[in-house]
């Protein structure tokens, strides 16, 4: 899968963990040292790092291969985010290829709440899977307000 679109001039930050609970909170203290550094309001940062520790529990609970990490990526664009979270494990249902995840799709029930809840916090949610490497891909995007 595509490590995703890097804009020339743009910064990437990129961390891989484990595949368990206890190292979300990795993701969820980069997340917030990259939205600080790009000037994000506490409650931006708040909402991002919540977002991506939704991102990563959402591919930890699918039972992923545990060998291989879980990786986050952070692209930082002037006045937005981009991060992604990905790690080889089976597509969850809301999850199409290359399909955007749509808060009116269906309606909620407990397996759909992670991403609604990520639906509330970024501006972007959008979820992919590969079949033939096996990745899954979780892409948000959150924009400072001004």
């Amino acid at each position: 899968m595509p490590k995703g679109p890097v804009r020339e001039g743009y910064e990437r930050v990129e961390i891989s963990i484990p595949v368990r609970p206890e190292f979300v909170s990795v993701a969820r203290l980069t997340a917030a040292t990259v939205a600080a550094r790009q000037g994000f309001t506490y409650d931006e940062i708040e909402d991002l790092k919540i977002a991506v520790g939704e991102a990563c529990t959402a591919l930890i609970v699918a039972r992923p291969d545990s060998t291989q990490p879980l990786t986050t990526a952070f692209v930082l664009a002037p006045g937005s985010i981009e991060v992604l979270v990905s790690a080889r494990v089976p597509a969850p249902a809301w999850a199409g290829d290359g399909a955007s995840a749509g808060a009116g799709d269906t309606p909620i029930d407990e397996s759909r709440m992670g991403l609604f809840l990520m639906q509330c916090l970024v501006d972007e949610v959008e979820a992919r899977h590969d079949a033939a490497s096996g990745v899954t891909e979780l892409r948000l995007l959150k924009r400072r307000q001004n």
